[in-house]
């Protein structure tokens, strides 16, 4: 048996790492996912638009419960809170639109 001490574990991750890029050249950047993206998005905008008409629903709930106005309050709040879930909405998606376009031009400048 040879008395050699064994490389170590960052040793050896640095000298795989010199000949992969030898070998394969320095590597890319990774391009993020689309479809786990996606479904992320679209959970999001679900979310965003359900909330306000539960967050509405309830403020006028427990308005009219204190009040004892049943059901004037749940239903104003409700309608507003229709309206800002779908102002939400409307904000995310485009938000989310201008995160595509600007990745989409970033992809292809890259390439050509």
């Amino acid at each position: 048996m040879t008395d050699e001490p064994l490389p170590s574990l960052a040793d050896l991750d640095r000298r795989l790492r010199e000949a992969r890029e030898t070998v394969l050249g320095p590597p890319e950047p990774e391009a993020p996912t689309r479809t786990s993206n996606a479904f992320g998005s679209a959970m999001r905008l679900g979310v965003e638009f359900v909330s306000g008409f539960v967050v509405g629903g309830l403020i006028g709930w427990a308005l009219d419960r204190w009040f004892g106005t049943r059901p004037w309050f749940m239903v104003v709040f409700f309608l507003l809170g229709a309206a800002a879930g779908t102002v939400n909405l409307i904000r995310a998606a485009r938000r989310l639109q201008a995160e595509a376009e600007a990745s989409e031009e970033q992809n292809s400048s890259t390439r050509g």
